[in-house]
């Protein structure tokens, strides 16, 4: 089974190139980049999405993959080709932590139909456009997340109660209304984010909270045309009930009733780890 693998050093923490990693805006700017298309129903992956790649691999040519996503997380993410001319393709990212920052390691494994015809296939054609795939995303993958690192970060809370976690229902803009959200907001110049967490939470919910650890992966977002981190941290009511002061509605939900709901974008990528965390396994 042929492998290729490239290794590339970010300037960024763990979890924020673990964010990039997960992030269809940024696959498909590198494999646009490396001529292909790339399309997927969301930005945020988790387990189970399924993306396309329309693989261009001669002038006209094009060869429709459809992957989908095994794992994702913290340490990286796993997809498997579920659809495609190759018998089997796996692309394996890995994150590990420097002293200067996040290796990002990616390793794609395929095997290839119609034997010495497919094998000769690999050394005249897919070796080479896979290397351009990987050296496209590395270039990508290292300019979104060191940018993403000197801006500014958002703060959201998982917070939770006898195994329940608290949700808000969001009144504006007019494209969210409607949608569930974790509390949070911005942390302002020289605010620390568990400082800023509680400052929002006092003023959207009239609580105060006790911020813990971190949950999940950082996850890339869009607010006003403007590129931030989103960090989640677990929490716990220090004080008061929650009201909603700045949304339509507050409810606390069940394990099982979290992938019901109507979340907005970057708070469903975090559905698994808000699962593992109220059932008290803390991921990552």
């Amino acid at each position: 089974m042929p492998v290729l693998t490239r290794s590339t050093l970010v300037a960024a923490p763990r979890r924020l190139v673990a964010g990039v990693v997960r992030d269809c805006a940024a696959a498909a700017e590198s494999l646009t980049l490396a001529g292909h298309r790339f399309s997927s129903s969301v930005r945020l992956l988790i387990a189970g999405d399924e993306v396309v790649l329309d693989a261009a691999l001669l002038p006209g040519v094009r060869l429709r993959y459809v992957s989908r996503i095994r794992s994702v997380g913290p340490e990286g993410m796993t997809s498997e080709a579920v659809r495609g001319l190759a018998t089997s393709l796996v692309h394996t990212t890995t994150l590990h932590d420097t002293g200067t920052g996040t290796t990002l390691h990616d390793e794609i494994a395929w095997r290839s139909p119609f034997g010495p015809a497919g094998r000769l296939a690999d050394a005249l054609l897919v070796r080479r456009l896979i290397d351009r795939m990987l050296d496209a995303r590395a270039v990508v993958y290292r300019r979104r997340a060191e940018e993403l690192a000197a801006g500014p970060v958002v703060v959201g809370a998982a917070i939770v109660r006898d195994g329940t976690v608290l949700a808000a229902q969001r009144a504006h803009p007019p494209e969210l209304a409607g949608r569930w959200e974790l509390p949070g907001g911005s942390v302002e110049p020289g605010e620390t984010e568990p400082a800023a967490l509680a400052r929002e939470c006092r003023e959207e919910l009239g609580a105060d909270v006790r911020v813990g650890e971190r949950v999940g992966t950082d996850l890339p977002i869009t607010v006003r045309g403007r590129d931030r981190t989103l960090r989640i941290h677990a929490a716990t009511l220090a004080a008061g009930e929650p009201q909603a002061l700045e949304h339509r509605a507050v409810r606390w939900l069940a394990p099982a009733e979290l992938p019901t709901v109507a979340w907005v974008e970057a708070d469903r990528a975090l559905v698994p780890d808000l699962r593992a965390l109220v059932a008290g396994d803390r991921p990552g």
